[in-house]
This record gives C-alpha cells, structure tokens and sequence, in this order.
C-alpha cells in the first residue's frame, strides 16, 4: 500500500493522459505530413503495440519482485521523455520506426504502473470503485484538454506542434511521477506470496483476454479515425471536439460508475454491456454517419472504453492474487496491445480501399470479447463463486 497523496495522483493521471491525448488522435496526422503512406503508418502505429506485449509483462515483474512500482513507474516516464526529444529530429520510415519502438518500451507499461500504485493506495479504502474513479477521471480530462490543445494548434500551426507537445507533455510526466515517489511506502517481498497462483486462472484469462478484444477494438477509430475525418474535410476544431465529447463521457462513468458497481459480479456484467454497446458502435461507425450522429456515438466512449477499464482492473484485483497485481494489470495492457497491433496493421492494409468499412472488422472483434466475458460474467452470479473472491 503507497502513502502517495491523491492529489498527486489525480495531477499524474493528467499529464499521462494528455500526451496520450495528443498522440492517438494526431500522431498519425504528424505521420502523414512525414510523406509516409497509410500501410507505413499502419506498420509504425501497430509495432510499438507488439513491443508492448513483451515490454508489460517484463516491467510489470520486476515491478512485482522489487515492490517498488514507483520507482519504476518514474524510470519509464523519464525514458520516455528522453526518447521523444529523439522523435523531434528522426525523419523517414526507419529512424521513425525505431524512435517509436524505444519510445513504446518504456511507455507500455506507464498505465499498468499508475493503476497499481492507485490501487494500492486505496486498497481496504470503502467504495474503492469510486474513489479510483474519481482519480482516474483527472486522466480522461487530460486527454479531452489535450484533444482541444492539439486540434487549435493545428488551425494556427503545422503538424510539428504535435511532435512538441508531445515532448512537453512526456517531461511534465517525468515530473509527475518522480513526485510519487516520496510519501511511497515499498511492498516488502513475500516469498510465499511471491509463488501464489490465482484461484481461478480461467477466469483470470477470459476477463484479460476479453476485455482485451474489447479495447483493441477501438484500433481503427484511434488509427484512422482523424484521418478520415480530416479526409471529408472536418475541421481540426471539430475533429478536436468529437475526441474531446468521447473523452467527457469517460469522466461522467468515472465519476458515478462506483455506484452502481460493487462486487465482481456487477464488474463482469457491467464487461459484458460495454463489449455489447463496442457491437453497437462500430456497425453504426461503418456506415459513414454525418457530425450529429457522430458526435451521438462518441458519448459512447464512456462505455467502450471507461467502463471497460474500470470494470476490467478492479475484476483483475478480485482474481489475481496480491503478489500477481502488477503482473495482472500488465497482462492486460499487453494483450490488448497485442491485438490491436495486428488490428491497427489490418487496417492500414483495408483502409484506403474499404474506408469506413473497416469498422465491420472492428465490430467483430467486439463479439469475439464479448463471447470470453459472457462465461465469466455467468460463473460470478454463483455466491458461492464471488465470495470466496477477496
């Protein structure tokens, strides 16, 4: 359990989300401006997911072993950091590539890092749900702050803004989490601890696996999606706006979700809702719908994604033991990594000749996770199953 301040917390989450806030949506924007074709940038978008599949688990146990994911949660950021101030100079497909592979080493696993030492912080804490859900929201208004920062930029600048608030964004994260550090309490080493294995590892994989499915299925919205808009002549305020609604929709599930949640049952049915509303989404995203319907379907977000994430995170504490956390969280964050790697190459592939079309693709990938959970979700609705959960 971590002593760090909520407050300090709240501000990492922030500055981690903008830099993704400015990544997912623009980076290939800045990618396209490098003259790179669109099955190029499928290639760089989807490698450092591939590296992340590796990188995870790796950093996630050691971080397990030495019990101090602070510590290693500021050596990634700064790492990352180091490695977009190289992203400002490299130009052409490989010094590209190879800038973003370093880069996604040590950003992989940020995520998993923060939610664990978030976690830990608030472990015995009464609505926990709630408590880490008013934490993380801080995240989603990063994100939503950096979609309008990053879009308004590119009405007054070129696309090299992305890359420099990128690099600005990797420092405050730096900062950020060296600041975690101090008032962090170490997880002493259990041994015993250390060779503990879940009670329940199928349940264990199908919640990873298909809630993995679940977000990778946002591949080509996060790959293409701006990139499409800005195709059909959408404004870089408008394109902004519609990131910035999808993101505002996560923080209403953050802020109120805790409520209706309690227990991993209601964690696991709440699973199954978002793999069926992520159906939903991406069959209506297909059809090439115009601003309004568009700007209906990106409250959503707070379904597919949000509610994904936060029921995902606290059922993995419920089945993974207490030595397994950080790997646990890794695994997850690997493995949709992993799939929307192949995801994201798939749709460079199928993008310039299917368009919106690909989002049938995504659409079906939603299903396959939303079969994985469905067990799951039915198995915890046994009392005597969830209680014997911690």
């Amino acid at each position: 359990m971590t002593g760090v301040p909520t407050g300090r917390l709240s501000l990492l989450y922030a500055i981690l989300f903008f830099e993704l806030g400015v990544n997912l949506p623009f980076f290939p924007l800045w990618l396209q401006a490098q003259s790179l074709e669109s099955d190029a940038i499928g290639i760089i978008l989807a490698t450092p997911l591939l590296v992340r599949v590796v990188a995870n688990p790796v950093v996630g146990a050691l971080a397990d072993r030495s019990g101090r994911i602070a510590v290693a949660l500021t050596l990634c950021a700064m790492l990352v950091a180091a490695g977009t101030g190289l992203l400002t100079v490299a130009r052409g497909f490989w010094p590209i590539l190879l800038v973003v592979i370093a880069i996604a080493l040590a950003q992989g696993p940020l995520i998993a890092l923060a939610d664990v030492m978030t976690l830990g912080r608030l472990a015995g804490a009464p609505r926990s749900e709630l408590a880490y859900g008013r934490i993380r929201l801080w995240g989603s208004l990063g994100f939503a702050a950096a979609n309008l920062a990053a879009g308004w930029s590119l009405e007054w600048f070129s696309t090299d803004a992305i890359v420099v608030l990128l690099l600005v964004s990797a420092i405050l994260t730096a900062v950020a989490a060296a600041r975690c550090i101090t008032g962090a309490v170490n997880r002493p080493r259990d041994d015993a601890q250390s060779a503990a294995w879940p009670a329940h590892p199928l349940l264990l994989v199908c919640t990873i696996a298909g809630a993995a499915f679940v977000q990778a299925s946002h591949a080509a919205f996060y790959g293409f999606g701006t990139l499409h808009w800005q195709a059909i002549g959408t404004s870089g305020a408008a394109m902004g706006g519609l990131w910035a609604l999808g993101v505002l929709s996560e923080v209403v599930v953050f802020s109120c979700l805790g409520y209706r949640m309690n227990g991993a049952a209601s964690a696991a049915g709440l699973l199954v809702a978002s793999a069926a509303t992520a159906i939903l989404r991406w069959g209506a995203m297909s059809r090439d719908p115009d601003l309004s319907t568009l700007m209906c379907l990106q409250v959503t977000q707070g379904l597919t994604f949000g509610a994904t994430h936060l029921a995902s995170i606290f059922l993995l504490t419920r089945l993974a033991p207490g030595s397994m956390q950080a790997r646990a969280q890794a695994w997850l964050a690997g493995g949709w990594a992993g799939v929307m790697a192949v995801l994201t190459t798939l749709s460079g592939r199928l993008y310039e000749s299917w368009g919106e079309q690909i989002y049938l693709v995504m659409a079906a990938v939603a299903a396959v996770g939303l079969l994985l959970l469905l067990p799951v979700a039915f198995a915890l609705r046994a009392p005597r199953l969830e209680n014997r959960l911690p």
